[in-house]
């Protein structure tokens, strides 16, 4: 799968332009606030429907228009699919795919799996268990077709559930009834991110042996109750204190993922350059398993790689990208420095100045 041509309007400094691209390596060049994240933002946003960084969609728009659009054109075993969002600050949002509208982002991401590799990559590990349960999500989504409707559908009995414990202080039948189907979904959901971690596991410590020297390195599932216990049993035990303090303490939205080496967090063991590689080889063994369950790849976003690793963690990961076949889209301030830890590989260099483009070269 390769995103041959994107069109953007509005987003950021970016007020108007239309790239093409190449199937597989891209090189976005140009200076600080030059339009170089921007460009890797619209490409989020036509997954997600939704600005990546920060909250607020404002800032996301040019400040001289009120709206933005970005549309894309995929191109994938000799069939296109069109790909359009246009938003406005007022709240609007339409999505089309093929022309035709769709109400659901996750029909965008479905068509348009993006993976992220930047500054805000170690963030899986640094960052709160919520970054590691999104990371999990989006694995699972993408190799089980009906996880997305069975998350939206637990998400909904959980938002009743602790309706009802913040209304009232004692049992009642509603109260039963969420409780009783929410432990039936929240099974539902651990069982697929289970088998997600499983087969995630062994391709996680396999890059990481061929990128670091870290040893006894492990990734680790929790589904955020007793292992050994029925949620539903868990429920029942835990129900005065849910009551008292009004949510529900236990089930799949406290499942964590953790890393160890030889048995300690990572977090207190290892340095900031160990966590940032080790936080780029959980995002390359997803694409990897992607490739591997779905026959499908991901399209890979390489933000600032040459400020974030050194030379020799540049060039092995570039390898390990460059192996899979995806098609890439890296910035750098300095063309050189990620022209060296990609072989020589050929492809497309943009320069980019003031939201403007321009293709300065191909690659040899």
């Amino acid at each position: 799968m390769s995103l041959e041509r994107l069109i953007i309007q509005n987003v950021r400094n970016i007020i108007d332009a239309e790239l093409v691209f190449h199937p597989q390596f891209n090189l976005i060049v140009g200076e600080n606030g030059s339009g170089k994240t921007s460009l890797l933002e619209s490409i989020q946003f036509l997954e997600k429907a939704r600005q990546y960084r920060g909250a607020r969609f404002a800032p996301f728009v040019n400040k001289s228009s009120d709206y933005c659009i970005v549309f894309g054109l995929l191109q994938q075993n000799n069939r296109s699919t069109r790909l359009g969002v246009h938003r406005s600050l007022d709240g609007k949002r339409v999505i089309r795919i093929n022309g035709e509208i769709v109400r659901r982002s996750s029909d965008l991401a479905r068509e348009l799996p993006v993976l992220y590799l930047g500054p805000e990559t170690i963030d899986l590990l640094l960052g709160a268990p919520a970054n590691r349960r999104r990371f999990l999500n989006w694995g699972v989504f993408h190799v089980e077709p009906q996880f997305g409707v069975l998350w939206l559908e637990a998400n909904r009995s959980l938002k009743q559930r602790n309706s009802i414990l913040r209304k009232s202080s004692t049992e009642s039948n509603e109260l039963n009834v969420w409780t009783k189907l929410l432990a039936k979904q929240a099974e539902q959901i651990d069982k697929s991110r289970a088998e997600y971690h499983k087969r995630l596991e062994p391709l996680f410590t396999k890059i990481v042996s061929s990128l670091s020297g870290l040893q006894g390195v492990k990734l680790e599932y929790s589904r955020g109750w007793n292992k050994d216990a029925a949620l539903i049993a868990c429920y029942q035990d835990q129900i005065a204190i849910d009551l008292r303090r009004g949510f529900t303490q236990l089930g799949f939205q406290r499942s964590e993922l953790k890393i160890t080496a030889k048995g300690e967090p990572v977090t207190t063991i290892c340095s900031r350059g160990e966590l940032k590689v080790l936080s780029w080889a959980l995002i390359l063994a997803q694409g990897k398993l992607l490739e591997e369950e779905n026959g499908s790849q991901a399209l890979y976003l390489v933000d600032d790689m040459a400020s974030e690793l050194d030379l020799a963690h540049r060039t092995s990961i570039c390898a390990w990208l460059e192996k899979s076949g995806s098609q890439i889209f890296a910035t750098s301030l300095d063309a050189n420095s990620l022209r060296e830890s990609w072989h020589g590989n050929r492809g497309k260099e943009f320069h980019v100045e003031h939201g403007r483009f321009t293709v300065k070269e191909y690659i040899d």
